[in-house]
């Protein structure tokens, strides 16, 4: 756990991942195996899925350390990387891509990239490949191939529903093989899904397959309800890969391929694509189209698809039925990935109780029960997820034989396992059991904490980087600081739960992956029901919380660290805020501002400021600009008023939103948004102003 807290993206379960090096270990025990032949790809449909080429749809779950000791065990794979430095040379002095050169590219990538994927069955060994390829920019490469064969031929879209001689071409068995490289290593390895997503213009042509599957779904019926239509399947095992390792929720908005119809819509969004995909009768598509959903979907999205509860009932009848057969599959998806999705559409709170309602209580606690070691963590984290609902809380902890079993896995020799229960277990008792010695030497030493205590870094993994700046900054200024990466004896879920009681402030670097933590919101929620401070610091670009996020952070006045604004910049901010709660006395000159001083908006001092000058007119100028003449008590302002504001706005927020909130007479959110809004642009507009800000 601790507050570097990542998704949990199943079916991996996780609880954390660096933005440099995330490891995914894997812990599949039934993981599918595949039988492997060394001749090149078959033209037919089925062939094309069930020989040597068929990607390895199951998620391995391994947690593991740095990458960098991953390479260092897994010395074997020396020549194998070397093969690809080779590889990855001869794609990048590739200028032109002719139909001669499809047998030697195709070779190429056949030899010295797919065939070590098949020949290495160790899941840690796939990781270190896929993270090794994404890391030294082979994805985008081999995508360009990708682009340069589909130009060539003037394809709408990837279809093997060719002509024989067509389906034997060289075009396709290549444009086939890297697809198969894609689906294979996106699933193998985060970073590499995440170099889909992030370095290429892949998701056009997966688009571009969706709308043709969409329009044709009814004839391709036969195909698809037997799993041998490649097409379909391989795009959405390759969506489904970087969906649950690497996509953020706004990268499915997709402008489309150039089209011959001018007609047709350039932007089109996957996730509504999949959307109507899934109200089909073919179980098949609809299985595969819902997983990919539940990793895909925003909180509006996820209450969308859920309207319908159906879709649960449909999705717990796939795990009594995988429960019922020999491999424990339905529909070649394992338990734990069927719970897994499951977990992922509790996401959102209302669905909580819902899936509670449909009768899950009784499945998964016959599956904690008697399933193996996979079907148990994704359990675990189901019941941790719901667990957030306090009706669900309750009921886990009352039935006895599901609680005991619980306590008992916190001890798991199985470290995967472990965590899930230590979260589970943490979340269903509100952190009593392991807290409660260290909470009452808290309460004892409550003046000297107060004074004391440190600043805690609540975050997401994926923004380690900035943060181990802020730290870095925040220490030089004298602050005590507590951040995973340092004061981590014990249990990770021990040292979240003492540097939450002995905080004084806790920053909540926030993101949409932090939303979908559970790690990040076990350690929210227990930093909130601490009655802790919490700062709100953004991390994500455009991102607004919602749900349990959105409730937590309400109007907090929040410092935006996304990208959007200078680093110096938004530091400064937060350091003056933190040094006024902090150290009170160093900030004396502001605290002691009276408040009947407001009123006259206490003018500024420097005359050499250009606004300083302004006059009623250039006011309600400034107020139309900004959108504001609605405000009657703005247009009688001045300049060195205005300016004043800027100041509060600057060095002392809190004081500034209530000035304006009980002075001003702006109550709503819209209003308080849109005014300082307006107040920070001065700052690009009339440069001077900063001047005044010492």
């Amino acid at each position: 756990m601790g507050s570097g807290c990542s998704s949990e993206e199943a079916p991996k379960v996780s609880p954390r991942e660096t933005k440099d090096a995330p490891i995914e270990s894997l812990v599949d025990t039934s993981i599918h195996k595949e039988k492997t032949r060394k001749d090149h790809l078959s033209t037919s449909h089925s062939s094309t899925m069930s020989g040597k080429r068929r990607p390895v749809r199951t998620k391995s779950i391994v947690e593991g350390e740095a990458y960098d000791m991953l390479l260092v065990r897994h010395s074997e794979l020396k020549p194998t990387l070397k093969e690809f430095d080779q590889a990855l040379k001869k794609l990048q002095n590739m200028n032109k891509i002719t139909e001669e050169m499809y047998p030697k590219i195709y070779e190429l990538l056949d030899k010295k990239v797919d065939d070590p994927f098949q020949d290495h069955q160790d899941l840690e060994q796939r990781l270190v490949m896929g993270n090794y390829l994404a890391k030294n920019g082979f994805v985008p490469h081999l995508v360009d191939v990708y682009q340069a064969v589909w130009s060539n031929h003037d394809l709408e879209w990837f279809d093997d529903d060719l002509e024989e001689e067509e389906s034997e071409s060289e075009f396709f068995k290549l444009l086939a093989l890297i697809r198969t490289i894609l689906w294979n290593y996106a699933d193998g390895s985060p970073k590499f899904a995440e170099s889909i997503v992030n370095d290429t213009q892949f998701f056009q042509y997966l688009t571009e397959d969706l709308l043709a599957v969409k329009q044709d779904l009814e004839e391709l019926e036969d195909e698809i309800t037997n799993e041998n239509h490649f097409p379909f399947n391989s795009t959405l095992g390759i969506l489904n890969n970087c969906a649950r390792n690497a996509a953020t929720k706004d990268v499915y908005s997709i402008k489309r391929l150039s089209k011959k119809d001018e007609h047709e819509s350039k932007d089109v969004n996957m996730v509504e694509i999949l959307q109507e995909l899934l109200k089909t009768d073919i179980t098949y598509v609809k299985l595969v189209v819902l997983l990919a959903l539940s990793y895909m979907v925003n909180e509006e999205q996820n209450r969308k698809i859920t309207a319908d509860e159906s879709i649960f009932d449909f999705l717990l009848d796939m795990v009594h039925k995988a429960e019922k057969a020999n491999d424990r599959r339905q529909w070649g998806f394992s338990i734990h990935e069927l719970i897994n999705g499951l977990a992922k559409l509790a996401k959102n709170d209302e669905n909580k109780t819902t899936i509670m309602k449909k009768g899950a209580f009784q499945t998964l606690k016959r599956i904690l029960k008697q399933g193996n070691v996979a079907e148990q963590i994704a359990v675990v984290n189901v019941i941790w997820e719901l667990s957030f609902a306090k009706k669900n809380k309750e009921l886990f902890k009352n039935d006895k034989e599901v609680w005991k079993t619980l306590q008992n896995l916190y001890n798991s020799d199985n470290e995967e396992l472990s965590k899930a229960a230590q979260g589970a277990c943490f979340v269903i008792n509100e952190g009593q059991d392991k807290a409660k010695k260290k909470k009452e030497k808290v309460e004892e030493k409550a003046e000297e904490s107060a004074i004391a205590g440190h600043i805690m870094l609540s975050y997401n993994w994926a923004n380690q980087k900035i943060l181990l700046q802020i730290r870095d900054r925040l220490q030089e200024k004298g602050f005590t600081v507590w951040m995973d990466v340092d004061n981590m004896e014990g249990s990770i879920l021990e040292a979240m739960a003492r540097a939450v009681e002995e905080a004084r402030i806790i920053l909540v670097c926030y993101s949409e992956k932090y939303k979908d933590s559970q790690n990040c919101r076990t350690e929210a929620e227990y930093a909130y029901s601490q009655k802790k401070e919490i700062i709100p610091l953004l991390m994500e670009r455009g991102y607004k919380a919602t749900g349990w996020l959105g409730a937590m952070i309400g109007a907090k006045l929040f410092y935006d660290f996304s990208g959007k604004y200078d680093f110096d910049r938004k530091f400064g901010e937060l350091y003056t805020a933190l040094t006024g709660k902090i150290f009170p006395q160093k900030t004396k000159a502001l605290s002691a501002i009276p408040e009947n001083a407001v009123p006259s908006l206490m003018p500024a001092s420097d005359d050499s400021v250009v606004l300083m000058d302004w006059t009623r007119k250039d006011i309600e100028k400034w107020l139309n600009d900004n959108q504001l003449t609605a405000f009657s008590g703005l247009k009688n302002l001045s300049g060195k008023q205005l300016v004043f504001l800027y100041k509060l706005f600057r060095r002392a927020p809190e004081y500034f939103y209530r000035c304006i909130e009980e002075k001003l007479g702006m109550k709503s959110l819209e209003d308080l948004m849109k005014f300082s809004d307006a107040i920070e642009k001065l700052q690009a507009e009339y440069p001077d102003i900063n001047r005044l800000i010492h």
